[in-house]
């Protein structure tokens, strides 16, 4: 009997583990500062998020990649572009869907959609706010609320840096 609960334990656990290796938090990542981010919009109370602050090619590029699911529903990715940036995003080797808000030099929401996981249902979809954009702010799919397209023009301002 023993024999056969490790069996079937180790079963699940081939089943359970996902195809791309992930890590808790890739040492890109853990380098990053954290910020404090605000998201206020009109009627609405405001959410203060803590964020990594990706400024710089390499952890713009890095973005959520490989990272755990668990890890991603607990972190935010602020990405900031020196100059007006009209590029997309992608969710290769993402482990977990995400929201995504672009917004304006002055902080404003241009659009803000949800990011599904590729499957094969959903191969290599990018997302773009369809205009330039200074901000792009990751965070795990639903963490913001059930409906994202409702903070389109709420603004986002960046607190400063958090100490480690």
């Amino acid at each position: 009997m023993p024999r056969l609960w490790a069996y079937l334990a180790l079963c699940v656990l081939i089943v359970a583990t996902p195809a791309v290796a992930c890590s808790p938090l890739p040492p890109v990542l853990a380098a990053l500062p954290q910020v404090s981010v605000v998201i206020q919009r009109d009627g609405a109370p405001k959410q203060t998020i803590n964020a990594r602050l990706a400024k710089d090619a390499t952890a713009r590029a890095a973005g959520f990649q490989q990272v755990c699911p668990r890890q991603i529903k607990t972190m935010a990715i602020l990405f900031v572009f020196d100059d007006p940036f009209g590029g997309v995003f992608h969710m290769g080797n993402v482990l977990g869907p995400l929201d995504i808000l672009f917004a304006d030099k002055a902080g404003i929401v241009l659009d803000a959609q949800t990011m599904a996981v590729y499957s094969k249902e959903n191969v290599k979809t990018v997302y773009s706010p369809g205009t330039s954009f200074y901000y792009a702010l990751e965070i795990a799919a639903g963490r913001l609320g059930a409906s994202v397209q409702e903070l389109i023009g709420a603004r986002l301002r960046i607190k400063g840096v958090i100490p480690q």
